[in-house]
């Protein structure tokens, strides 16, 4: 087993326990299990909260003793057991003991070739599934293994982060060494916060994709039941009055989940293109500013902070918005990172764009702890951060120093007191010409 299987973060198990849960209501069954493989031992990772569930949650069982979960992680394959106490190579098993004599399960990967465990269902009477259970089995796999990906992901990049400051403090001891640190560490920081942003934004349209499936697929159970009994004659009109009602529900629920999962896919297209590919376009910053923010919804949502947006509809600039991206991204992590208390209820942010005959104002307002002078001082100068311990590098807010006053021409200040939170103001150009 991978050490980092034991580094799973609490939001992606509460994500799975309610798809378990879900699983064990569309199947309707007792048991609905996510296992995870251990060095001599299986382990109930998460177990469905369905009535008459035997299984608890952290429960480990010794693995050679033929459960079926150890046939499907050798196999990697599909089990599908109707009845083991009416199979010979099954009836000895020990879930047979708990009456669990019906199993559905479908193997886990980490990474390709790399066994996590099973997904399964188990239940105390014969089931003989159809082939759409064992469709929607093979989906949930890819779902959470899906998961899994942007698990490993995140992971890679906190390891990047932390070795990254350790490279800045070994090349703080020559000058010449430390220039090249610069440069590449600013680099580094770039790709880091677009890392992040695929990582959040797969997350957050995981969600709705998943849940936009799995109502698909209950829809599509609803039109065979109700064609079935049509075809025998045995449909009634209060079940066809409310076959109509549940379509409705859970077409509108289809829609609303797909319509949230393309929204975030737009905004993320747009923004990813512009931090890749450095051209100057046109384009209108209250539009631009709020498709960045919807990509980093995840990170803003989990920490508690409501933003704002006070931008001229209809204003359009001439420049490099790559820039203002990485502009605002490195702003926002600042906030994040440095600026708000930890557990602070209000946490807010505000942007806001003024223009003017010959410039764009860009103001940038957190209400955090603030900073005092001798922090204020500093706060763009490379290297300097005061949370070292944390990973941070000290790069961050050189980089939007930089790309304010040579990229975009123009020049950044910043107000700020302790308890006062920080105002970050731009002054940049409305028309950049083409290089």
């Amino acid at each position: 087993m991978s050490p980092d299987h034991n580094q799973i973060p609490p939001e992606f198990l509460k994500k799975w326990q309610d798809t378990i849960n879900v699983m064990a209501g569309i199947f309707d069954v007792p048991a609905g299990l996510m296992m995870r493989v251990l060095p001599e031992q299986i382990e109930v990772l998460l177990s469905s909260t369905s009535e008459g569930n035997p299984y608890e949650h952290a429960e480990k069982a010794a693995l050679d003793t033929g459960l079926y979960c150890e046939t499907v992680m050798a196999t990697r394959d599909l089990l599908h057991v109707p009845n083991a106490l009416e199979d010979p190579q099954w009836e000895h098993n020990p879930d047979v003991k708990l009456n669990m004599i019906s199993y559905l399960g479908v193997p886990l990967e980490w990474r390709p070739n790399e066994m996590f465990g099973t997904i399964c269902v188990l239940d105390s009477k014969t089931r003989h599934y159809p082939a759409k259970y064992i469709e929607l089995m093979w989906e949930l796999k890819k779902s959470i293994e899906a998961d899994f990906s942007v698990i490993r992901h995140n992971q890679q990049l906190v390891q990047a982060n932390a070795q990254l400051a350790q490279e800045v403090q070994e090349r703080q001891a020559a000058e010449l060494r430390l220039q090249n640190a610069q440069h590449d560490l600013a680099q580094a920081e770039k790709m880091a916060a677009l890392g992040g942003l695929v990582a959040g934004i797969a997350h957050e349209i995981n969600t709705p994709v998943g849940l936009g499936l799995t109502g698909s697929s209950h829809f599509k159970y609803m039109v065979e039941q109700l064609e079935t009994k049509f075809r025998a004659g045995q449909l009634e009109e209060p079940e066809f009055e409310q076959f109509l009602v549940d379509s409705k529900q859970l077409s509108h629920s289809i829609f609303i989940s797909l319509e949230k999962a393309a929204a975030l896919v737009k905004s993320f297209k747009l923004v990813a293109v512009d931090q890749t590919h450095d051209e100057i376009r046109s384009f209108q910053p209250l539009t631009y500013i709020q498709d960045l923010l919807l990509t980093h919804q995840q990170t803003l949502r989990r920490a508690g902070v409501a933003t704002a947006v006070d931008c001229p509809a209809d204003l359009v600039l001439t420049s490099y918005p790559g820039a203002w991206s990485q502009i605002l991204s490195n702003l926002i992590s600042n906030s994040l990172v440095h600026g708000f208390t930890p557990g602070q209820t209000d946490a807010q942010i505000h942007i806001a764009l003024a223009d003017t005959p010959t410039e764009s104002v860009l103001t940038y307002r957190d209400n955090g702890r603030g900073m005092d002078d001798a922090v204020a001082a500093k706060v763009f100068d490379p290297f300097f951060t005061t949370n070292r311990q944390g990973g941070g590098t000290g790069l961050g807010m050189h980089v939007v120093y930089n790309l304010v006053s040579q990229k975009l021409g123009g020049r950044i200040q910043l107000q700020t007191a302790p308890g006062q939170g920080a105002v970050f103001t731009c002054h940049l150009p409305k028309q950049l010409a083409s290089p």
